[in-house]
């Protein structure tokens, strides 16, 4: 981004851009979008709109970005309510949390059916952060319910094995695979690797036999 918005009205302009390249890129498809087209759509200048972003793959990156903080966002609504219910109801609700909210953006599924020709690393790291925080909040919530031995490694494995295959499953139009069938696998694989620990009083009962 070349301009920092330091300036409500340039927050605006960056808003407006974004908005005009999501509304481009659902009507026209990735491979046809244009820096011309945004501006046009925005009802500005292509002066104004390279004041902020040098090209069009620029536009693509903070949108990503943009897309990212809705799926957190999305993903913390889903989860807050459920703090204390089992890791399989809780991991079903994000998951559904997750595929609804890309199923009711069109340029959404359109940047993922592109994902991997993108600059997405940055996208996926930063949901890796924001994920690995949630999960640890939860997980550390329920330490007398679940063994585990080492959380960072877990959390790494666990999440970047749920956002990859989500966005491998959503990027790919002809998989055989329904979205049940993803979400029930993913369900259990969360479960299977966080097991279930004894509880206190079983622990108790163990050391005193």
């Amino acid at each position: 981004m070349r301009k920092q918005p330091k300036q409500q009205r340039a927050n605006q302009m960056i808003v407006l851009l974004l908005e005009a390249t999501a509304l481009e890129i659902a009507d026209r498809g990735l491979d046809r979008l244009t820096t011309n087209h945004v501006a046009q759509r925005a009802g500005v200048s292509i002066g104004s709109l390279y004041q902020y972003f040098a090209n069009k793959e620029m536009l693509v990156d903070a949108l990503l970005m943009q897309k990212a903080e809705l799926l957190i966002n999305r993903v913390q609504q889903r989860l807050s309510p459920l703090l204390d219910q089992d890791i399989a109801t809780v991991t079903r609700a994000v998951l559904l949390g997750i595929f609804e909210q890309v199923e009711q953006d069109k340029a959404q599924r359109e940047l993922l059916r592109h994902w991997h020709s993108l600059n997405a690393a940055p996208v996926f790291q930063t949901l890796e952060r924001q994920m690995t925080e949630l999960c640890r909040q939860y997980l550390m919530r329920h330490l007398d319910e679940y063994r585990i031995d080492n959380l960072p490694a877990l959390l790494f494995v666990l999440i970047n094995a749920v956002q990859y295959t989500i966005a491998r499953y959503l990027g790919d139009q002809g998989s055989m695979l329904s979205q049940d069938e993803v979400i029930d696998t993913l369900v259990r694989m969360v479960e299977s690797l966080c097991q279930p620990g004894a509880r206190p009083w079983q622990q108790a009962s163990a050391q005193s036999g």
